[in-house]
């Protein structure tokens, strides 16, 4: 294919193009310090509104995705700019990829467990990081030439191409066939959402199809919302309990985390195999002892701990319950209205805007920052990375759209609480408590912030504490 010999990036040799899109451009070249193969993924000239912050950010999940160091994840080189261009080099890759190799036939389930296990561990050193996908799908995942499956396109060029495959620029960030039904709706993701779409994944390897389908993306995402979960061609049944549990409605009766996936996974290999050397054809069922979405496999064990778990359940609640309604009526009638907090200094060093968007702001560069600071905000990027967060991107909204920085406070401030609140039910007080001490600094009017405290404070230990000794 062939490219603008106007480009050129110093000590890189241009040699192709081998994708193009609106936001960037994919070119073959020769690194020629080391003289090796790489790709070159360039950022257009013309890219849209806001074309610095898209510059910065696109440069900035560069050095993101360079952290994660793992055999499963595209290794990145290089980033930088000339001539006004960012440019992200990353290792070659020339084993194609599963959206190719799915149009050529279908794989035994063994062997799609094999390539979604490989894949998970990328995901999960992903999430260590604090980094989820969310554009899990076939078309980034690619291969060595040994046959090693290598995640890719962790965002940085996500709108790189149109898909093909019902993604509509602008409507959506991910690919609507591989989209778990928080993440259509809007909400905020977790690294449950990538178990999701592995799941879809999974399933395509085995059936030939996708579990949902229609040519209406509308209808697409109501499917993946309401329709029931189909089953795996007989001679995969084996694998049905899995999928069900990668692919729950409700992210809450999925996989909670990916390391849980993967224990899953290795008793299921064990089962198989014990099954297959018992001559049983009845298909593997772990799920109360191996599902591991919390205490359910062992309460289904025994009946007598639903009983205790019940009492201590509904104790914990009213006492909990007590505590919450104590500091709200001890808080004033009339509470003053959040505003962005003056004095909050997280450490902005270097993150100054570019002089190009000084005022007087244009309308592009104020919507820029508001899909800016939105998706940090759904990123769980709080205060930090610096320079790429949603508390950076609101207080430069805060003397533009004050209306816009000033809800974008409140929503950071709630979702420490939110974090909060997940911390305590994973039994972390001391990580509660930073997160609350943060909300607090964001915005100190928001009197929810009393309540969680006194049970992060230990008000609750006992009684939490008993609950989950019982059920380890």
């Amino acid at each position: 294919m062939a490219y603008n010999r106007s480009m050129e990036i110093p000590g890189y040799a241009i040699q192709a193009t081998i994708g193009q899109g609106g936001m960037a451009t994919a070119f073959l070249a020769i690194q020629k310090s080391l003289d090796r193969q790489v790709v070159l993924k360039v950022l257009n000239a013309d890219a849209g509104p806001g074309a610095d912050i898209a510059a910065a950010r696109f440069l900035n999940e560069g050095r993101i995705v360079a952290g994660l160091s793992h055999p499963n994840i595209i290794t990145i080189f290089d980033t930088g700019q000339h001539a006004g261009r960012a440019y992200i080099s990353m290792e070659y890759i020339d084993g194609g990829d599963l959206r190719e190799r799915l149009q050529k036939g279908t794989y035994s389930g063994a062997a799609a467990l094999d390539v979604i296990e490989q894949v998970a561990r990328g995901l999960g050193a992903a999430h260590k990081h604090g980094v989820i996908h969310r554009d899990v799908k076939p078309a980034n995942i690619l291969f060595r030439r040994n046959g090693t499956p290598i995640l890719t396109d962790f965002g940085i060029a996500k709108r790189l191409a149109a898909d093909g495959n019902l993604t509509i620029t602008g409507m959506f960030i991910g690919s609507p066939n591989y989209m778990p039904p928080e993440q259509a709706e809007g909400l905020t993701v977790d690294g449950r959402a990538d178990i999701y779409s592995l799941g879809v994944i999974f399933f395509e390897m085995i059936a030939g199809r996708k579990p949902f389908a229609s040519d209406s993306v509308v209808d697409v995402i109501h499917l993946h919302r309401s329709a029931p979960i189909p089953a795996l061609p007989p001679a995969a049944a084996d694998y049905q309990e899995l999928l069900e549990l990668m692919l729950a409605k409700q992210r809450g009766e999925r996989f909670r985390d990916v390391e849980a996936l993967l224990a899953y996974i290795s008793e299921l290999r064990q089962a198989i195999a014990e099954k297959s050397g018992a001559a049983d054809d009845r298909a593997v069922t772990l799920r109360p002892a191996s599902a591991r979405r919390g205490l359910a496999g062992s309460l289904l064990a025994n009946p007598r701990r639903i009983v205790l778990l019940g009492l201590l359940v509904v104790s914990t609640l009213v006492y909990t319950g007590l505590q919450v309604a104590v500091h709200r009526l001890n808080a004033p009638s009339s509470l003053p209205p959040a505003v962005v907090v003056a004095d909050f200094t997280p450490d902005l060093t270097g993150q100054s805007l570019p002089q190009s968007i000084a005022d007087p702001q244009p309308e592009h560069v104020i919507e820029a920052l508001r899909w800016l600071a939105q998706h940090s905000l759904d990123e769980n990027r709080l205060l930090a990375p610096p320079g790429d967060n949603a508390y950076y991107y609101y207080s430069r909204l805060a003397g533009m759209a004050p209306v816009d920085a000033q809800a974008g406070m409140q929503a950071i401030a709630a979702r420490f609480l939110f974090l909060a609140e997940r911390a305590l039910a994973d039994g972390d007080s001391r990580l509660a408590m930073e997160y609350l001490a943060a909300g607090r600094r964001v915005d100190p009017a928001n009197q929810e912030f009393a309540a969680v405290e006194a049970v992060a404070r230990g008000r609750t230990r006992g009684l939490f504490g008993a609950l989950v000794d019982l059920f380890r």
